[in-house]
C-alpha cells in the first residue's frame, strides 16, 4: 500500500481549501486503514460467532447482553442480532433506541464520541 503525502501550498490553493483537503485525505486513509484492519483481523467474523454463541454459550436464562460498538458496521450488525433474537423469542426485551455518550463524557474522553451502546 503506498499512499501520497501531499504538500499544498496554501497560497496557491488559499489556506482554508488546504486545510479541508488535508482533512477529507486524512480521514480516508483512516477509513481504508480500518476496513484493512477489520478483514486482516477477521473482526466482522468474531462479532457474529460472538452473537451466534450469546444466547446459547454465554448468556445465563433470563440474563442481559451490552455490547458497545465503535463505527457503524459493528453496529449493523449487533442491532439486527438483537432484534431477530427478540423477534425469535430469544430475547424477552431489546433497547431499540442506541445509548450515546453525554457531551460531558465526550469532553472527557474524546474516543468515546463515536461509541454506541445496545442491549438486550
Amino acid at each position: 500500500l503506498i499512499i501520497k503525502q501531499h504538500n499544498w501550498n496554501s497560497e496557491q490553493i488559499g489556506k482554508n481549501q488546504a486545510k479541508k483537503l488535508k482533512t477529507q485525505l486524512d480521514s480516508t486513509i483512516a477509513r481504508v486503514m480500518q476496513a484493512i484492519r477489520i478483514e486482516v483481523n477477521g473482526e466482522f467474523r468474531v462479532l457474529e460467532k460472538l452473537l451466534e454463541d450469546i444466547p446459547t454459550k454465554v448468556l445465563s436464562p433470563g440474563g442481559k447482553v451490552v455490547i458497545l460498538t465503535f463505527h457503524s458496521g459493528e453496529d449493523r450488525r449487533v442491532k439486527k442480532s438483537f432484534k431477530s433474537g427478540f423477534q425469535s423469542g430469544i430475547y424477552s426485551v431489546w433497547g431499540k433506541d442506541v445509548v450515546r455518550p453525554t457531551k460531558e463524557e465526550r469532553r472527557n474522553n474524546p474516543r468515546s464520541s463515536c461509541c454506541k451502546l445496545r442491549w438486550a
